[in-house]
Formats: C-alpha cells, sequence, structure tokens
C-alpha cells in the first residue's frame, strides 16, 4: 500500500499542475496588465511544452523588450519565420539591440525608416554612441511628426539631461496627452516633476506607475529616491525591501546606501557602494556618498583620491568643494583644504556654512587671513541673504517646493531660527510636498513668534484640519485668519472648505 501511494503522487501532482495552454493564457493576461515577471515565469513554461509557437515567441519577445532584456528578446525574434513576423519586427530587433549595447546595430536595423517610433530608438542609439547632436535631431524630427508617447517621454528626460527643465516639462506634458496609461509618459512626468521641486507630485506619479506596472524597477526606484529626498527613510526602506528580488544593479544599491547614510550607519554605506563599484563608476552622487562614508569611517585619505578627479572635472561644483575640503582636514591638510575653498572667500552670497568650513581650514593652517575669514564667517552679509531669499521666493512663485525647502533650511541655519515669514513658508512648502508632521512643527514655530498674524494663522489652521491631527482647533484658528483678513480669499477657501468636512 505505501508503494502504491508513492507511485501515484507524481500522477497526482501532474493531474493539478496547469496545462501549457492555461500557463499562455495566464501570461497573456499578465502581459496585458504590465505584469511582466509573472508573465516571464508563465511564458518560459508554455515556450517549453511548444517551442516554435510564433504567438508565444512574439509575446516573449515583447515582454522581454518590456523588461529591458534586449538578449532574450533578440533570441525570440531570431526565432519568428520570416513569414510570420509582426509588421514591427525590425522596430522589436533594433530595440533589442540597442538594450545589448550594439547601437550601430540599432542604427542599421532602423533602415530608412524615419516614423517617431524609429527615430526615438535612433536618437537613444546616437545618444549611446555619444553623439547628443544627432540624438537632438532625432529627437525633434520624432516629435514634429505623429505623437509618440514614448518618444515624447525619453526627449523629456534627454532635455533634462540638459538643464532644459521648461522644454523636459512641455515634452513631459505632451507624451500624457498622447497615453497618460503609458509607464514612460507617467515616469517622465515623475522626473519632471522632481526635477520642478514638485516632490509631492513626483512621488504620486511614481506611485501611479508602480500600482499600473507591478515590480517596475524605475517606478520603485524613483518612489523610493524622493521618499529619501522628502526624509521619509522608514517609507523609503519599505520601498527598498519590496525590491529585494528584483535586479536593480546599482541604481538599487545606491538607494540603499542612501537608506543607510540616513540612519548614520556608514559601515554598512561603504560596504553597499564598494560591492557595486563597477556598476556606479559614472554616478558621481554615488561616489560623494562613497567619500562621505570613507571620512566619517576614518579612511579621509581614500575619500580624497576619489573626489579630487571629480573636481577637477567640474571645478564649479559647491558641493564637491566642500566635500574635499572636509576629507582633506580630517586627512590633516588644512592647507589643502583651504586652497580648496577659497573660491568661496570671494563670493559676496557664499553660504555660511562654506565660509565657517574655509575660516576652520585657515585657523588650523595658519594662514595670515584666518582672522578676517572667522569675522566673515560669524555671519552671513546682506547680499548672502537676499540671494537665498530671492532663490525661495522664486522657488515658492514657480511652486518648486524642494527648493523652496532647501533655501529655508539654509536662511533658519544662519539665524536665530524665529522669522514668522520663513517658518510660515517652511511649513507651507513641506506641507505641499507631504511632509505634514514637519509642516505643522514649522507652522506651530511661527505662530508662536506671530500669534496674530492672518497667514500664520490661516496654515496653521489648514494644516490641523487637513492632517485631522486637530480639527477643533484648525477650524478656530481659520475662522480667526479670516477675520483679520476677510478679503482673502485663499483663507475663505480654506474655512469654507474645512466647515464643509
Amino acid at each position: 500500500m505505501k508503494k502504491l501511494a508513492f507511485l501515484t503522487l507524481p500522477l497526482l501532482l501532474s493531474a493539478c499542475a496547469d496545462s501549457p495552454q492555461e500557463r499562455a493564457d495566464r501570461a497573456r493576461k499578465a502581459f496585458a496588465s504590465h505584469d511582466y515577471r509573472a508573465a516571464q515565469v508563465d511564458l518560459a513554461a508554455a515556450l517549453e511544452a511548444n517551442p516554435q509557437d510564433t504567438a508565444l515567441l512574439e509575446l516573449h519577445a515583447r515582454n522581454a523588450l518590456a523588461m529591458g532584456d534586449g538578449v532574450a528578446a533578440a533570441a525570440s525574434l531570431a526565432k519568428l519565420p520570416e513569414g510570420q513576423r509582426p509588421a514591427d519586427f525590425a522596430l522589436l530587433s533594433s530595440e533589442a539591440s540597442l538594450l545589448k549595447g550594439l547601437p550601430d546595430e540599432a542604427i542599421a536595423t532602423l533602415g530608412a525608416d524615419m516614423r517617431s517610433a524609429a527615430q526615438r530608438i535612433r536618437a537613444l542609439a546616437l545618444l549611446a554612441k555619444d553623439d547628443r547632436s544627432g540624438a537632438a535631431k532625432s529627437f525633434a524630427a520624432g516629435a514634429a511628426g505623429k505623437p509618440d508617447a514614448r518618444l515624447l517621454a525619453d526627449y523629456a528626460r534627454f532635455s533634462l539631461m540638459g538643464a532644459d527643465i521648461r522644454q523636459a516639462r512641455a515634452l513631459a506634458d505632451r507624451a500624457k496627452a498622447a497615453d497618460s496609461a503609458m509607464i514612460d509618459a507617467m515616469l517622465a512626468d515623475a522626473e519632471v516633476a522632481t526635477a520642478e521641486g514638485r516632490l509631492a507630485e513626483a512621488l504620486s506619479a511614481y506611485e501611479t506607475a508602480a500600482k499600473a506596472y507591478p515590480g517596475n524597477l524605475a517606478a520603485l526606484a524613483g518612489k523610493a529616491a524622493v521618499l529619501g529626498d522628502l526624509g521619509r527613510t522608514g517609507e523609503m526602506d519599505k520601498v527598498l525591501s519590496s525590491l529585494a528580488e528584483v535586479k536593480g544593479g546599482g541604481q538599487v544599491a545606491y538607494l540603499q546606501a542612501r537608506a543607510a547614510a540616513a540612519r548614520g550607519d556608514w559601515a554598512t554605506v561603504r560596504s553597499i557602494l564598494q560591492a557595486n563599484e563597477g556598476e556606479l563608476a559614472d554616478k558621481e552622487e554615488a561616489t560623494l556618498l562613497y567619500a562621505q562614508a570613507l571620512v566619517a569611517l576614518k579612511q579621509p585619505e581614500q575619500a580624497r583620491a576619489k573626489l579630487q578627479p571629480l573636481l577637477t572635472r567640474n571645478p564649479g561644483s559647491a558641493t564637491l568643494r566642500r566635500e574635499l575640503a572636509k576629507a582633506q582636514l580630517a586627512a590633516g591638510d588644512p592647507r589643502g583644504a583651504v586652497e580648496t575653498m577659497r573660491p568661496f572667500a570671494e563670493v559676496q552670497t557664499a553660504d555660511a556654512e562654506d565660509l565657517r568650513l574655509l575660516a576652520k581650514a585657515a585657523q588650523a593652517s595658519g594662514d595670515p587671513d584666518a582672522a578676517k575669514l572667522a569675522e566673515k564667517a560669524k555671519f552671513p552679509s546682506a547680499q548672502a541673504m537676499a540671494a537665498t531669499l530671492a532663490q525661495a521666493d522664486a522657488a515658492m512663485k514657480q511652486a518648486n517646493w524642494g527648493n523652496a525647502i532647501a533655501a529655508y533650511e539654509r536662511l533658519l541655519a544662519v539665524t536665530d531660527g524665529k522669522n514668522p515669514l520663513v517658518l510660515n513658508n517652511m511649513a507651507y512648502a513641506q506641507g505641499m510636498v507631504g511632509n505634514k508632521s514637519k509642516a505643522i512643527e514649522f507652522a506651530e514655530r511661527a505662530y508662536k513668534v506671530a500669534p496674530t498674524s492672518a497667514s500664520v494663522l490661516d496654515t496653521l489652521g489648514w494644516l490641523l484640519v487637513e492632517s485631522g491631527k486637530d480639527r477643533q482647533r484648525g477650524l478656530t484658528l481659520l475662522r480667526q485668519a479670516a477675520a483679520k483678513a476677510p478679503g482673502n480669499a485663499t483663507i475663505a477657501g480654506h474655512l469654507q472648505s474645512a466647515e464643509k468636512g
């Protein structure tokens, strides 16, 4: 009896297994719902049973391209008989070549095709060949034709590379108008919103993309990055944990290192970046983070070796100068730190933080200008304060909340932190990026300094109502604000919405 039970077990398991047709049907459904990883599993099983099925081979190729796997896509495309190839076979083959790192082959496969979809691949291939001028021409030619969401989205990213945020926004909006449900359009919108400092909108766009395209690396990595920018490291860690099974390479590794840095775990930062050094070689921010970790772990000489070549290539970077000077000081080279930071002494709008670092290096090196630099570093110049305020004001008007927050942080760091305008605007900007707890904290500080200001009452009141933290107190504050400024439409609108809710 025992032997019979043992022999029938495989038969029972076989009877319960899905048939190749069922796996194929499930793969088609997964592909249609953009769950490409799930589709890949079922396609592999279905093709094992029917390796010459042209419909399955084509679907496998398209699914592989959606996952960024040019090798697998090319292999399936090569198996399609010439008479049974889809109409866009050349485009599919060209994109597979591009993903395989063969831009010349990709361009050759396109031939004389000048449609927008072909121009997109041609532009990306030229970009891979470092022909930015040629890529720009192909993108522009494609954008002038019939609207293609993928081309417009990639053109928007290309514009961001050239720091043309205005053009990038226009292109991202056109991509959304052409096909708002396409992942490329969603990601371009999120990336441009991040560049614009509209972090709440960027986070929302990434979340929408991640829900519509389960497991999409770019969407999840983008979401994690924005959460990190917002200081929401706990939520960032949760997103990163969901990427544990995704081969994200350097992109995910860098985000993991950022999260570790936010926790002050510099040993983990070094370990992660060291293990992925090859893949992150061209990512300047990763090298910068690596150097910061090395300084924190008492290895400043190694940090200097990483930072000096970057500063040589980009001498105008204030961030690189700052971090290199810190490494030089830690390595016992204050004179080198002075030379690195000296350009800030001539800048009327230099941040007080940079001036203090320069003064510290000058004092340690015995520089004859040390006393003068120390005096200058005590208080920010009127020009520096005015410049920072102007930057903050411009960012607020442009709804660039990320830049506004950064500017207000610099102002608060060099003042007594009691300016109600700065505190109130900081509260508003933090609220707009979704950091409600921080927003309320700054609004409370503004209220403590200026409890009769209609603007301050409105900001704190609306945040308390909107967050649900203290609705009754929020209503009271909004009514006080409305009484003090009866003609203010924004305050009236907040009060009306609060009373309705």
